[in-house]
């Protein structure tokens, strides 16, 4: 009760602009080892701001509605309305963050403590005043404690004290309002070359979350990445056309995995920029294991170290460090940290260390843009991408990643010496599903873990924790209700064909050519006549679907330019496919067409409009379709088809159907065609009527990709005998798959004599790194707290048909996944005359773009390239599939990312 009074007590101060006496002197007592000089010191200035307020401060000046760009404006936006300046200024700077860029041509390094206390700031005052020849700048984008501890005042006044360096203090409107000491923290002298700025700042000194929380104004995590940024590049504007040689510092508060002012670490929060890093170690006592842990941290998440200093506290805590990172991460030792008041001199002292230090980073800088500069020409002289003729590839079309920043790509142009954001709107060939800090952190820790504790360790007649709770967490999540076992491999490809194996086998059963009694069938496994006798079989398949590149895959697929003599000569299509019925948006209509033949072979087959929607939602509402006269038309047509089928079968003119493959609702491969949901479900419940085992390829469909967890949800809750699933299996982090499958199909492997088990397997089956990233990958898809996109649970639920699955032994819930594309857009786009279809589904939007007459159709078109090309400007990185432009969002990409890509599709189209 005191404690809740206090805080209470607390807030109703500080909104009188005051702060309790208890809690200054609290936070006085917390305060910072400072190595400057005496607050008395410092002159009487006046502030100085180059840059404008961030929306946060302007936020805390005045609450101007025209400040905002609000969702209301966001849809006017949207539907091509005029929207103010002010708010597409606005839209432009929280965009920022999204797909900023950033000047690498010059040496540029961000400091981090493994510490507080380990004298961070004195190694940035003596590497700038080593590096005082040039251009440098000195960013101290978050500080507490200010301006009594001002890190960009010492780092000036260690750089300028006995030199003929001049230069300036600046602070950013935010820290201007804590004031100083005499009430401004500015110095400024003409032909400055050094330039030391602090951007936000709070009074109290304390860790900047909890000074946000006493003291007001907050910065969110955007608001410190543009800063870093936009002064970074304003130090490079401004001293790019001189000869000096420009280099700067950022430096970070507190340690590396210390909390930003919203909470979330601030080695997470910019790694939206991943400086490379100086780390500063630790020399006391302890120190070793605390700066190790420190570099690893950094390592985690993708950080380059360039060099760990620290000072020799008497324990030589150099020595130790260094026989513990690789060699080319330098190490060096300096003197024991000075008393508080001697930290100029003490920097003095040490210039030669400095100067070595200096030396080593801008020698460091040079290696890594040699590097980067030359990984285009090495990348066409050394790799054979997939999917690409490389004589079509010059060295300007080779994008040069230089890592990844949530859903972004981080991309080094050598043109510009930048790199530059832009979100990967092919989601990296259709894996990625994780985006925000939280979750890609939860994933590399699971992988790390695992990669410690386990390595790999094969996989026959053992058992480990992560292959047991991957399991368990398909088994709970995309394939719940119907799904009892899981068979591991290592891609979609893999999955499939093991897949179609159980199938096959499955259906001999089924047919009574092997019995379902398990002792009986391991006698057959062993006669020579019965596995003789055994037909041949096909699969029911639908044309443009696409189930893999390895040989047996190929052969389940209709021909395609991917399977055609110059690709796979040993191709033989081992199926009957169908043309099924399609689903596009055209016109401003919900389209639904289909070919008056349904098995493919008749050149002469038409396509006629069988039904049209106003809204996506009627299209898939299944159930009441059910009883339509389309729903007629599909159960004569299929019916037809499976009677012939059967029919051909027993006279031996064609191998029997031996299982249905395909991939459910939407073809990706194909060319992004929708699927009529209505026809997959009939097809399903008619095959399953005549035993004929269902296979889904959820490989790209599966797993949240089109708003649901497991596709077939879609399909009026139809469940298969054995659904693939792989992709964002592991949110994008590295390969896996799972082909999942009944008792039913198990049981028919089961039995004595391992020729009847299933002979298959791969090295990596089921290895424990991907496992354990799977499991926490499935947990991140159903955690409101990391996916932006789960409905909460009371809204999400409901008792009604239409949200719950129910079988003969459970019900559960169903959980859909919040819209991610405007359909008012959408609308609109459709209708444009470049536009032939349009559709859109959980993740995935594309666009069909109609081919000049006479000019290549499908994969062979390049007619969308060109769009393509034109979307980067608005840091957007997406790959055609021929004439058929596709964005796609992974399952928790925030709402805002795919408005801001469709208004750049909508910006180029009209």
């Amino acid at each position: 009760t005191q404690n809740r009074s206090h805080a209470t007590t607390t807030t109703t101060t500080m909104r009188s602009g005051r702060l309790p006496r208890e809690v200054l002197k609290r936070c006085a007592r917390r305060g910072r080892r400072n190595f400057e000089c005496p607050p008395a010191r410092r002159e009487r200035t006046t502030t100085t701001t180059t840059l404008s307020a961030t929306r946060s401060e302007r936020n805390d000046d005045d609450d101007d509605d025209d400040d905002v760009f609000d969702g209301k404006r966001k849809t006017h936006a949207l539907r091509g309305e005029n929207v103010s300046k002010v708010d597409e200024e606005r839209k432009k700077k929280n965009n920022d963050a999204s797909f900023g860029t950033l000047n690498v041509g010059y040496p540029a390094f961000q400091v981090w403590g493994s510490n507080t206390g380990v004298g961070k700031t004195l190694v940035s005052g003596g590497v700038v005043k080593a590096a005082a020849g040039g251009k440098c700048l000195f960013l101290k984008p978050v500080q507490t404690g200010f301006p009594e501890d001002s890190d960009a005042r010492f780092v000036f006044e260690c750089s300028t004290s006995g030199t003929k360096s001049t230069g300036k203090v600046t602070t950013g409107a935010h820290a201007a309002k804590c004031g100083t000491s005499s009430d401004a923290e500015s110095t400024e002298t003409s032909n400055n070359n050094i330039w030391c700025h602090t951007e936000f700042a709070w009074k109290i000194a304390a860790g900047p979350h909890v000074a946000e929380k006493l003291e007001g104004r907050p910065v969110t995590d955007d608001d410190v990445v543009n800063a870093v940024r936009n002064r970074l590049q304003e130090f490079y504007d401004k001293n790019s056309d001189t000869n000096e040689n420009n280099f700067a510092l950022v430096e970070t508060a507190g340690g590396v995995a210390s909390p930003s002012s919203s909470g979330n670490l601030q080695s997470n929060v910019l790694a939206r920029c991943r400086l490379p890093a100086i780390l500063v170690g630790d020399g006391r006592l302890g120190g070793v294991s605390v700066t190790l842990t420190s570099y690893e941290s950094l390592l985690l998440r993708g950080y380059d170290v360039a060099c760990i200093i620290l000072s020799n506290e008497g324990y030589d805590n150099h020595e130790a460090i260094a026989k513990n990172v690789p060699s080319n991460v330098k190490v060096f030792s300096l003197p024991k940290l000075p008393n508080e008041g001697d930290g100029r001199k003490w920097v003095h002292a040490q210039e030669d260390t400095f100067r070595d230090v200096y030396t080593h980073l801008v020698q460091w800088h040079a290696k890594r843009m040699k590097k980067l500069n030359a990984l285009a020409n090495d990348a066409l002289d050394t790799l054979w991408w997939p999917f690409t003729q490389h004589e079509m590839v010059k060295k300007d079309m080779v994008a040069v990643i230089d890592g990844r920043s949530q859903d972004d790509f981080v991309i080094y142009d050598e043109n510009t010496e930048t790199v530059q954001h832009r979100f990967d709107a092919a989601a990296s060939w259709w894996t990625q599903g994780i985006t925000s800090d939280k979750a890609n952190e939860s994933l590399h820790r699971a992988l790390m873990h695992a990669c410690g504790r386990y390595g790999h360790v094969m996989f026959p007649e053992n058992a480990h924790a992560p292959a047991l709770e991957a399991a368990k967490g398909i088994l709970n999540g995309p394939a719940k209700t119907w799904g009892k076992r899981v068979f591991f491999s290592d891609n979609g490809s893999t999955a499939t064909e093991v897949g179609i194996k159980m199938a096959f086998r499955q259906r001999y059963v089924n047919l009574g050519l092997l019995s379902k009694d398990s002792i009986e069938r391991a006698k057959q496994a062993s006669d020579e006549h019965v596995l003789n006798s055994l037909p041949k079989l096909r699969i029911l398949a639908l044309d443009g679907s696409y189930h893999g590149d390895t040989l047996g895959a190929m052969d389940m697929q209709s021909p395609s330019i991917f399977t055609g003599s110059l690709q796979t000569p040993w191709y033989e299509p081992r199926g009957l496919f169908l043309n099924a019925p399609t689903v596009a948006l055209k016109n401003r209509k919900w389209t639904v067409e289909c070919a008056d033949e349904l098995v493919v072979g008749n050149e002469t087959s038409s396509t006629a409009v069988l039904d049209e929607f106003e809204n996506k939602s009627d299209v898939f509402d299944t159930k009441k379709r059910k009883a339509s006269p389309s729903a007629t038309r599909y159960e004569a047509l299929i019916d037809s088809v499976l009677d012939n089928a059967e029919r051909l079968g027993k006279s031996g003119e064609a191998p029997e159907i031996g299982g249905l493959i395909m991939e459910p609702v939407l073809h990706g491969a194909g060319g992004m065609i929708l699927i009529d949901p209505l026809f997959q479900s009939i097809l399903m419940q008619k095959c399953k009527q005549r035993k004929i085992p269902v296979v889904l390829d959820e490989v790209f469909a599966g797993i949240w990709r089109l708003g649901v967890e497991g596709a077939w949800e879609l399909l009026d809750y139809e469940t298969p005998d054995i659904s693939c699933y792989a992709k964002l299996l592991t949110g994008g982090l590295v390969p896996m798959a799972a082909t999942v499958t009944t008792e039913e199909i198990f049981d028919s492997f089961y039995g004595p004599g391992k020729p009847q088990a299933l002979l298959h397997g791969h090295s990596y089956t089921a290895y424990p790194i991907g496992c354990a990233v799977a499991a926490q990958a499935l947990k991140v898809y159903t955690d409101e707290t990391m996916n932006p996109n789960l409905p909460s649970s009371s809204s999400s639920f409901s008792s009604s048909s239409s949200t719950t699955i129910t079988t003969t032994t459970t019900t559960k819930p169903i959980r859909k996944l919040n819209e991610f594309w405007d359909e008012t857009t959408l609308k609109r786009l459709s209708s444009l005359d470049s536009v032939e279809r349009i559709i859109s589904i959980g993740c995935v939007f594309a666009m069909e773009l109609k081919v000049p007459e006479g000019g290549p159709t499908g994969y062979a078109s390049n007619i969308a390239k060109d769009v393509v090309l034109k979307l980067r400007k608005y840091g957007v990185q997406a790959r055609p599939i021929g004439n058929v432009l596709y964005l796609m969002a992974s399952p928790t990409t925030p709402r805002e990312s795919c408005d801001r890509m469709l208004r750049a599709v909508v910006e180029e189209l009209t």
